[in-house]
């Protein structure tokens, strides 16, 4: 049930092991998150946490995230949120056609399921400042999360779309 309209807030693979892999500015995120969970709240969105069952040791959703047990869980076995799992007929189920994406691993799972929901139709919300990923070999965390921040915005997939905004502007 989506009583507040059509948007569900999305967060992905905010894990236990991800997290010890060092992304950039942890903390800032966290908060972030926190803060779009409450708002997501105050008007009965959707909130769903998507993890990847690959994670290992500790798979487990931050225990410092405001999760209730009211909220969705997805578990996913590829990048893909939506690839053989049944997010995308559980939001339809619910009216959903926006989702605010926020999480770890921007250049893998937060980039891959954001142009798969924009493909799949969706207006897609990425937070500027809701995501992140460690360093790689070549660029910092800082510099992938800027990349896909501006690569991303205004991305045209079909009826669905992308825009980044910061999570300031973020409305449920």
């Amino acid at each position: 049930m989506n009583p507040s309209g059509n948007t569900a807030l999305v967060i992905i693979d905010m894990q236990v092991s991800l997290m010890d892999e060092n992304p950039w500015q942890p903390q800032p995120v966290i908060a972030t998150i926190n803060r779009l969970i409450h708002q997501a709240r105050e008007t009965d969105a959707v909130v769903c946490f998507v993890w990847d069952e690959r994670v290992e040791p500790d798979a487990g959703i931050l225990p410092v995230l405001s999760q209730q047990p009211s909220d969705w869980t997805q578990s996913k076995h590829f990048r893909d949120a939506f690839m053989d799992t049944p997010l995308h007929q559980r939001l339809q189920q619910a009216g959903v056609r926006r989702l605010v994406m926020t999480g770890m691993q921007t250049d893998y799972c937060v980039d891959t399921s954001c142009r798969a929901a924009a493909a799949l139709g969706y207006e897609v919300i990425l937070v500027s400042d809701g995501h992140t990923t460690p360093d790689s070999d070549q660029l910092t965390g800082e510099q992938i999360v800027r990349h896909h921040n501006r690569i991303l915005n205004n991305h045209l997939a079909g009826q669905g779309s992308i825009a980044v905004v910061p999570a300031a502007e973020v409305t449920f």
